[in-house]
């Protein structure tokens, strides 16, 4: 089960770079998990205290009453991210859009990772941060647009 875990975290491009060794290892500290279509695999409001990598399938994630997809992820995506600092509620429901297959990597196997490989967790780290960098700069866009279309039919209307 390990091996098979590590060839499936090679493919994630979270862990580019990581050594087969440092891939053992963390599929060691974590687990694979499997979904069915709709089956939740978080809920908003519960103890958030794991990173999911998404290895197979897509997630639609949720927020408030649930009514619409806020977002979805597909394979070599991750979420859970605020998990790697520390354990919170989480801030959405995510769900499997289609049969998923996850890596679930515990919170307290994220502190042992510090302590035993600070390298592979810097590259983990700042993979993470690069995504979400992205992430904000997409929703920076979108605030944007709402806003000058807010301005433009405020406009249109006087």
């Amino acid at each position: 089960m390990v091996r098979l875990a590590a060839e499936l975290l090679a493919r994630h491009p979270l862990l580019s770079g990581a050594q087969r060794p440092q891939l053992e290892r963390l599929s060691q500290l974590g687990e694979l998990e499997s979904y069915a279509p709709g089956e939740d695999v978080v809920k908003q409001g519960t103890l958030g205290d794991a990173l999911y990598l998404v290895l197979s399938g897509r997630v639609e994630v949720f927020a408030g009453d649930g009514a619409r997809a806020l977002a979805s992820l597909g394979p070599g995506e991750f979420f859970g991210e605020m998990s790697l600092v520390e354990p919170a509620l989480r801030s959405a429901t995510v769900r499997a859009a289609v049969s998923l297959e996850v890596f679930r990597l515990p919170h307290i196997a994220v502190a042992k990772l510090c302590e035993e490989d600070p390298v592979l967790m810097n590259r983990l780290l700042v993979h993470v941060v690069r995504a979400l960098s992205q992430r904000l700069r997409h929703s920076n866009d979108l605030v944007g647009s709402v806003e000058r279309l807010s301005e433009w039919l405020a406009g249109s209307l006087l």
